[in-house]
């Protein structure tokens, strides 16, 4: 055992892999859990943060099919023939702590893991003009990151899931693929020992396709996702139950009631906060209408920025656009698992989408709800209470003119201790330092969720509090 240990510091190895089992030959079926890849040469980043290579085998409750290949994966994989499904990287933090974030990088097509994390830890460009820190991917040095292979026969589930006979059948299923990421976030959260309360999932092109498709359903998992350029709405629609339209007005009130249900996600945990970047010039964006309108619909976390940007995931790009610059600057890294979140609809200070109700008539560019923050003040079971306003991030272009106040629907979801009783009455009140401003009650919706009508929001803080009547 002396003399391995003395062959890998001859090789210059990293020391994690003194204890970890060398990388078998290419010959040699995988196995789970992964073992660290010792024929890796990518070690550290150009920050000076640990780079570790993690190889593996299948496990039978993925449902991969017979022929899946799960031999050892080329190393430095950068082309969609070097795509793989069974390696991964993990980039420490600069200064490794316990408890610390992750964030999981889920790749765009034609490229890989491999690809994305050189982006952001090894400076590489994809073109001349690129800049490693404008990648709309990467993630803070306190962060640990995560970047996830897959391929495009997967893309990252949706392929498997749209070409198996569950989904001609309508039936629910999480494809194998998504049921690798998740295990393979399981394992990186174990071994790490991460926070399980500040896990977030990020994907450009089919990345963000995956992101939402893999995020939306597992709000129990991440506390938020942001999805870049997404190449289809079609597997986040699939695995929530479907973003379908709504029925007549002059339908029966069951079929209301159960419509509702479907599009609030009834049954699934309350999904994660999302953070969407597309562009009316995208073709893949032909499917961001039943998104946007479902989140509203059906009261889901959607902050939303677009423009005439194309299909890129550079945010110097996108960020030319003052409103994209503002929707840039939400917090999504600081929202937490274990708080309740507030979802805004229906807001005056939103702009005109391309994929609203009225596509003819539409903002060049814009955002839906990324002025407004929040802060959590009470979750108990008696009393749910948080802080909202409306903020002013700053950013380059300071001639955009900011809103000083807007009014907005406003759902409280992700509840902790508070627990909202079907048929019951509920009082709100809006107060601020402590002053009321206004107040009323409300009743449970068909999904039994509480929404306070045209709150009206500043600059200034105020307080939305709810409380069950006696």
């Amino acid at each position: 055992m002396k003399r391995l240990v003395l062959l890998v510091a001859l090789l210059g190895l990293p020391v994690a892999a003194q204890n970890a089992p060398l990388a078998p030959p290419a010959t040699v079926s995988l196995d789970w859990p992964p073992i660290l890849d010792t024929k890796s040469t990518t070690t550290q980043s150009s920050d000076g943060r640990t780079i570790e290579r993690f190889i593996h085998g299948p496990r039978k409750e993925w449902g991969y099919p017979a022929g899946a290949k799960w031999d050892y994966p080329v190393t430095q994989e950068n082309d969609a023939h070097q795509q793989n499904y069974n390696s991964f990287y993990l980039v420490a933090p600069k200064v490794p702590h316990g408890n610390a974030p992750l964030c999981v990088v889920l790749h765009s097509a034609n490229r890989t893991a491999y690809d994305y994390m050189s982006y952001s830890s090894l400076y590489k460009k994809d073109d001349p003009n690129a800049v490693p820190s404008a990648a709309i991917t990467t993630s803070p040095d306190d962060f640990y990151a995560l970047y996830l292979n897959s391929t495009n026969a997967e893309w990252w589930g949706w392929a498997q899931a749209h070409d198996s006979p569950n989904f001609a059948q309508h039936i629910n299923v999480s494809p194998p693929a998504e049921l690798r990421v998740l295990d393979t976030i399981e394992w990186v959260v174990k071994r790490c020992k991460i926070d399980r309360n500040r896990i977030y999932l990020c994907g450009m092109s089919m990345g963000g396709c995956g992101a939402l498709g893999i995020g939306m359903p597992h709000g129990d998992i991440f506390a938020a996702a942001l999805a870049c350029a997404p190449a289809g709405t079609d597997y986040a629609s699939y695995r929530t139950g479907g973003f379908t339209p709504p029925p007549a007005p002059s339908a029966l009130e069951a079929e209301h009631a159960s419509w509702t249900k479907d599009a609030y996600g009834v049954g699934l945990p309350d999904p994660p906060v999302m953070v969407d970047f597309s562009s009316e010039t995208d073709v893949w964006s032909a499917t961001q209408p039943a998104l946007v309108l479902a989140a509203q619909a059906g009261h889901m976390p959607l902050v939303l920025g677009w423009g005439p940007f194309g299909h890129v995931g550079d945010t110097r790009l996108i960020g030319k656009y003052p409103l994209c610059a503002v929707a840039l600057s939400f917090p999504w890294l600081e929202i937490r698992r274990n708080e309740a979140y507030p979802v805004f609809t229906h807001a005056s200070s939103d702009q005109q989408s391309p994929w609203s109700n009225s596509p003819a008539k539409y903002d060049e560019s814009g955002q839906i709800n990324a002025w407004f923050r929040w802060k959590n003040v009470d979750d108990t079971p008696s009393r749910i209470a948080v802080q909202l306003w409306v903020a002013h991030p700053a950013i380059s272009d300071h001639s955009l003119a900011m809103p000083g106040s807007a009014t907005v629907d406003i759902t409280l979801r992700r509840l902790q201790q508070f627990k909202v009783q079907p048929s019951k009455s509920y009082t709100w009140q809006v107060s601020r330092d402590g002053r009321p401003i206004a107040s009323g009650r409300v009743e449970p919706d068909a999904a039994n969720l509480l929404t306070i009508p045209q709150v009206s929001l500043t600059t200034a803080p105020v307080e939305l509090a709810l409380h069950a009547e006696q």
